[in-house]
Parts: structure tokens; C-alpha cells; sequence
């Protein structure tokens, strides 16, 4: 096995038993690994307004023209390679709640500071402009012709659509009319939809950001899908036409196979020297529209080994496609068995507790097991799942006092919201008594005057007289004459003696 640089193998972090370390790689959704969105470079951004790819593909048994279309907002622009590291960050975020929770669901709430935190950047001037790049993203437009295959409905849909339905940052004004209190985003239906039906692939965020060519983080997205279909065939490669490799990435299509070369080289060099790809080949045609060949290295085949997809096909065919399924460990399982290897589970057994117990309730003890005194949590977590214990007191205990906070965070929360609805309600009383008032004749509202102030109390009366004799005016005698008004205006609505 080749050697890869020693800061490049840190990153990847291959453990002793030769497994990728889950912790540093996400999921990212297959058809936006393989489809282009982002543009690389800032070159010629700002004029920039659409990428767009076609092809003639087999789509259920029938010959036609897929297209991908991607289109900006002229206000806001083309979304550029600071927009892709805002997005890989955010595709982050979603791989953590997948993990955690099996599902996203929207709105997913995130802090530019932790966005920040990911990309590997300040804070300050870069959350304005993390700010724009989602803003940015929101507003760029796909139109996919049989292009986005949908796994939960299998089919290749066409429509249009966005990445993100919404942005909101804390401050803004939410549809309800509250006001956010933090940042929320919005997933489209089509884009969460293919989230959940788990058409996603694992891919090594840290290696991606290592990449220093945005050529070759491009190419690790799009070949790491590629390989998987020739995981099996040794010595097989994946062969590209030019022209079509630079609409995916996407490039400047050159004229010349020198230039050429020179455009794609310095990213295809940096994955062999980093142990993705074991060796590339270019591959003149005769139709000025020269071939690529690549050949997975130590790197992909260790990746492949974790990856969940379908088989693909060797043939040059953008995406996936319904495929027959093949019962194995799913991504969710390997999750599970990588937790209890950590607890120093052996891998066999783990595989046997997976195989043999609920999912749920392994994962309930993987995270109960830190309550328990046992000196042999693995041998402890083992039993208890077999054996079906119930949890450890001191989590029981746990449980319960949450419970009750819970409660009496329920309690408060039912006061306040009964309060703020008496509030609400003595508001539009006010108002309503006030509008009553104003639509009385002139001797009316003299009449009320006067009866207001007999009936005020011996001291408010005293006031009132100072205020009539030296002018000096009291907020406080203004609220409780007001009182009185309202009190006798309601006796006269209940007595008839004012229709209302």
C-alpha cells in the first residue's frame, strides 16, 4: 500500500483496524455529487448566470435527453466556491442529525459561528458573507429533464427546484409573525425528501477540505460515486469524455489536449500523491474530444468499503438508477456496530447483536452504559441486551427528574401563554369600550364624565380636585378614570341603556 503524506494521513484518520473514522466524513446526497451546482473558481463569476449539462441516457428502457440546468438569481449571483465550502459545512450539520435522529426534518437550525467553526475560517466579515452565500444558494434555480433520480419514489423525476425553500436569520420576522430567535433553514421538499430515503454517500470532509485544488475536491465527489460500481472488478477503471467531464465539474472546455492537460492535471496529480486515484490516463479519440481514464487507489477502496450505495454501472451513466436490492448492513448498522467497537465490543459480536436485537434498544444502551458502574462496560452492554436488563437506576432516576422538568417547564409555559391571553384580551376590551365611547353623542360622554367621577374613592377624588385646581397631571388618575369609564360604559351596554 502506497504511503500518503504524513498530514494527509492524519486527517483521514484510519484506525488500527483500518476503518474510516465516521466522525470525520458526511453525507452528501448522490445526485449533487455527480451534478454540477457550484462554480470553482472566481474567475468570471460575477457574469455568470447558468451551468448546464445534457446527455442522451437509457431512462426506463427508453432513449432520452436528460438535462441539468442551473440558474442564478441576477440580484444575487452565481453561487461560487465560497458558496460550496458554506453548503459542504451545512451538509455537515445534516449528516449529524441523520446520525442522531435517522430523519431530517425541517427548519434545521444553525449559528454562523459554528458554521465558521466548520469551514475553518473567522468569524467577524465572514458572517456577512456566509449570510450571502445562503442567500445565494436559496435563490438559484434547477430545472432536472429525467436528470435527479428519486430514490424513495425510484423514478427520474423533471421539475424545478431549489436547494433551500427559505433562509431566516435570528431577528427576522417568521411566518406566523414572531420573530426568530435563531437561524433557520429550510430544506426543499425534493431535496429533503431524497435526504431521508438515504440516497446519500459517505464522504471524508476532512480529506475534501484538505484537497487544495477545487479540481480535485470536485473529482472526489464525482468518482467516489463512480467507483463504487467497479468496487468488485479488479483493475476496471472509469472512463470519461472531456467534453463531459468539464460540464460536470464544471470547466472551460479547451480546444487542445495540451491545454487541456494543463486545466486538469494539477488536480489529478493531487489525488494520485494523496492515494484517491492510483493512476489516471488520457486517451486520444480522433473526434478532438479526448478520454480520461482513472483507476481507484488505497484511499477510495478503503472509502468504498464503508459506502452504502447501490451498484453502478461501469458504463459512462451520470447517476445510479433503480437498482434489484441487496439485503446487507445498512449505513444505520455499521453506525451502530462502530459505537459498540468504541465501548471495545469485538466487530463479530457487534454484528451478531445488530443482527439479533432492536436497533433502538442498542442504541438506548449505548447511550445508557456511561450510567452503570461496571469495570467491563463491554461485556456489561452485551448481557444487557441479550439478556434484555432494565437500564441502570441512576439513569432511571434521571429520566425521572427530566420529567418533571419538563412539567414544570409546561406549568410555567401554560401560565404565561394564559396570561399573555388575558393581556391580549383586556387590549382589545380597552380598545373596544374606547371605540364605543368615541361613537357616543357629545351629552352622552358628558354624562359618563360625571358619573366617573362620583364614583371615584375619597383619595382619587382629592386628586382629581388638585388636578382641576392646579393643573398638574397624574398618569396614574388618568388609568383609574379610565377604569370608571369602561366599568359604567359596560352597565350601560348591559342595561340597554347604549346599543351596541
Amino acid at each position: 500500500m502506497k504511503k500518503y503524506k504524513s498530514d494527509i494521513t492524519n486527517e483521514f484518520s484510519i484506525k488500527n483496524n483500518n476503518k474510516i473514522d465516521l466522525l470525520k466524513t458526511i453525507k452528501s446526497e448522490v445526485n449533487l455529487l455527480e451534478l454540477p451546482f457550484f462554480e470553482l473558481f472566481t474567475k468570471g463569476l460575477r457574469k455568470k448566470t447558468e451551468i448546464e449539462y445534457r446527455a442522451i441516457k437509457n431512462r426506463e428502457n427508453q432513449i432520452k435527453e436528460i438535462v441539468w440546468n442551473v440558474s442564478a438569481n441576477s440580484k444575487y449571483g452565481y453561487p461560487g466556491p465560497f458558496d460550496r465550502e458554506v453548503h459542504k459545512a451545512i451538509e455537515q450539520i445534516i449528516s449529524e442529525i441523520l446520525r442522531e435522529k435517522g430523519k431530517i426534518e425541517n427548519p434545521i437550525s444553525f449559528s454562523l459561528y459554528d458554521l465558521c467553526k466548520r469551514m475553518g475560517i473567522k468569524g467577524g466579515g465572514n458572517y456577512q458573507q456566509i449570510k450571502k452565500a445562503l442567500e445565494r444558494i436559496q435563490t438559484t434555480v434547477i430545472k432536472s429533464e429525467n436528470a435527479f433520480y428519486h430514490k424513495g419514489n425510484k423514478k427520474w423525476i423533471s421539475s424545478v427546484f431549489c436547494l433551500y425553500d427559505a433562509v431566516i436569520f435570528r431577528g427576522e420576522q417568521l411566518e406566523d409573525g414572531s420573530i426568530a430567535e435563531i437561524n433557520l433553514l429550510f430544506l426543499s421538499d425534493i431535496y429533503l425528501q431524497s435526504l431521508n430515503s438515504h440516497n446519500t454517500k459517505l464522504i471524508n470532509y476532512t480529506y475534501w477540505r484538505s484537497l487544495k485544488s477545487k479540481i480535485a475536491s470536485r473529482l472526489y465527489e464525482i468518482l467516489g460515486v463512480k467507483f463504487y460500481g467497479i468496487r468488485n472488478k479488479k483493475g476496471c477503471d472509469i472512463t470519461y469524455k472531456y467534453s463531459t467531464l468539464c460540464q460536470l465539474l464544471p470547466l472551460t472546455l479547451y480546444r487542445y489536449i495540451s491545454d487541456a492537460k494543463r486545466q486538469l492535471n494539477s488536480g489529478n496529480d493531487e489525488l494520485k500523491d494523496t492515494g484517491f486515484i492510483s493512476k489516471y490516463e488520457w486517451i486520444e479519440n480522433g473526434n478532438k474530444d479526448w478520454l480520461i481514464s482513472y483507476w481507484p487507489g488505497e484511499r477510495a477502496k478503503e472509502e468504498m468499503k464503508r459506502a452504502t450505495l447501490f451498484s453502478s454501472n461501469q458504463e459512462e451513466d451520470l447517476l445510479l438508477g433503480p437498482k434489484p436490492e441487496v439485503k446487507k448492513i445498512s449505513e444505520e448498522q455499521i453506525n451502530l456496530i462502530d459505537k459498540l467497537v468504541k465501548i471495545n465490543v469485538s466487530e463479530v459480536t457487534a454484528e451478531k447483536l445488530i443482527k439479533n436485537n432492536d436497533q433502538g434498544l442498542i442504541e438506548k444502551w449505548i447511550k445508557v452504559i456511561n450510567y452503570s458502574n461496571a469495570d467491563d462496560k463491554a461485556a456489561y452492554i452485551v448481557k444487557a441486551i441479550r439478556e434484555n436488563w432494565q437500564f441502570p437506576e441512576e439513569y432511571l432516576r434521571k429520566i425521572r427528574e427530566q420529567k418533571q422538568e419538563e412539567e414544570e417547564g409546561k406549568t410555567e409555559y401554560t401560565k404565561m401563554k394564559n396570561k399573555e391571553e388575558e393581556d391580549k384580551k383586556r387590549k382589545d376590551e380597552i380598545k373596544k369600550i374606547g371605540k364605543i365611547f368615541n361613537s357616543l353623542s357629545p351629552l352622552q360622554q358628558e354624562e359618563i364624565r360625571k358619573e366617573t367621577e362620583k364614583r371615584l374613592p375619597d383619595f382619587w377624588e382629592e386628586k382629581l380636585n388638585k388636578k382641576k385646581i392646579k393643573g398638574e397631571p397624574s398618569k396614574l388618575l388618568e388609568v383609574v378614570l379610565e377604569e370608571k369609564r369602561r366599568e359604567i360604559i359596560k352597565e350601560w351596554i348591559k342595561d340597554k341603556k347604549i346599543s351596541f
